[in-house]
């Protein structure tokens, strides 16, 4: 579950390509071997080299509990990372990551620089063997033909790049596309851009901001199968062309994953729900003349206190046209509401109702069932 709060911590405060360690949770990044690509095309050895930030990590493999170093590897790089007091005491309870000593450490680190040794001499000997097939290729081949080929990648790939340059991984200009959840069966049309979370496989998982009650809101998290009609979208296409990296950063997502983050996600809104209106707060409220000396009045109210009400004590006023008070009364009504729940008050009042008057909602008191009474966050809207 902490591991949960943690990505979810992530990718609620990212803004940029969910960088995954900096100063915000650790003291040094250092870089104990990594491979650089340089222009023509090869790779060639760093070691030892301190870093800003690290990101695009794909796995932790050891940690020192002792030292709060932890040792991870990217798709480049084999690097430590010192942690800050909170995220170590987050990743020492993490039972996936193995916890080991200094020898031990040792060995690994060597076998993962073995193993990037092994993995960029393959793609070296790779990149001179293309090289070497390209030049046969060029005296085989049309020189037209090839000049055709490389233009037209090129144009790709500056495509790509453009669109990298202009536009945010975290928004994909989707609009008029049906998305449909997997998981809720939630199907959104996307008006001018979707909010991208990941792509894992042939799911492609986005964020809603689900409008709730007292002006506030919560994001959801859905998982749309990349079908057919995706695949067809040259927008879709080209975005996760551009972004490709940054879709890919979160590993494990899944149907349970989602669900338990949406679930996280939806008690920070009832907390909050909970610090504005402790005791409760009004839906909806609306009325009815039902005849020129009376009105019915509807008052929805959730109940936000753990102790159950009994009933609910509304005042209203009656205005003219310039807002002038031409008479306030109030109504208490038998209304048991239990914790969380909803409950609706139905009541007639004595209000003569002639052209250009108006209701006013003033006060809600809401009255427990042991007696106690406590005033409730009533609703602007009448």
């Amino acid at each position: 579950m902490r591991r949960l709060a943690f990505l979810l911590l992530v990718m609620c405060v990212s803004t940029g390509a969910f960088a995954q360690y900096n100063n915000g949770n650790s003291f040094m990044r250092r870089v104990l071997l990594g491979y650089e690509q340089h222009d023509d095309g090869f790779y060639y050895p760093v070691t030892d080299i301190l870093v800003d930030e690290l990101d695009h990590v794909e796995a932790a493999y050891a940690y020192d509990k002792k030292a709060q170093n932890l040792y991870v590897r990217t798709a480049t790089s084999n690097c430590v990372v010192t942690l800050t007091k909170e995220y170590a005491s987050v990743v020492k309870e993490n039972k996936h990551i193995p916890q080991l000593k200094a020898g031990a450490i040792d060995m690994r680190v060597m076998a993962e620089n073995k193993r990037l040794e092994d993995k960029f001499t393959r793609l070296n000997e790779e990149r001179k063997a293309h090289l070497e097939d390209s030049i046969a290729k060029v005296r085989a081949d049309s020189i037209e033909k090839v000049r055709q080929d490389s233009l037209r990648k090129v144009r790709e790939a500056q495509e790509v790049a453009a669109y990298g340059a202009s536009h945010e991984w975290q928004r994909m200009p989707l609009a008029g596309q049906r998305l449909s959840c997997s998981i809720c069966n939630n199907l959104l049309v996307v008006e001018d851009t979707v909010s991208c979370v990941a792509l894992e496989d042939t799911v492609f998982y986005y964020r809603e901001e689900q409008k709730g009650d007292l002006g506030l809101s919560f994001p959801v998290i859905h998982a749309a199968p990349v079908d057919s009609i995706l695949l067809k979208d040259k927008r879709f296409l080209l975005h996760t062309k551009a972004f490709k990296d940054s879709l890919s950063m979160i590993e494990g997502m899944g149907a349970d994953m989602v669900e338990t983050i949406n679930s996280m996600a939806y008690m920070d809104y009832v907390d909050s729900l909970r610090t504005i209106a402790p005791n409760g707060y009004v839906t909806q409220w609306e009325w009815t003349p039902v005849d020129s000396t009376s009105v019915d009045v509807k008052l929805g109210y959730v109940n936000m206190n753990e102790k159950d009400i009994k009933a609910i004590d509304a005042y209203f006023q009656l205005t003219d046209a310039e807002g002038k008070v031409l008479k306030s009364v109030h109504a208490k009504v038998d209304c048991p509401i239990g914790y969380m729940q909803q409950g609706e008050v139905q009541t007639k009042l004595p209000f003569p109702i002639t052209e250009g008057m108006e209701m006013k909602l003033t006060k809600v008191v809401a009255i427990f069932a042991d007696g106690t009474k406590a005033g409730g966050k009533k609703d602007e809207k009448g």
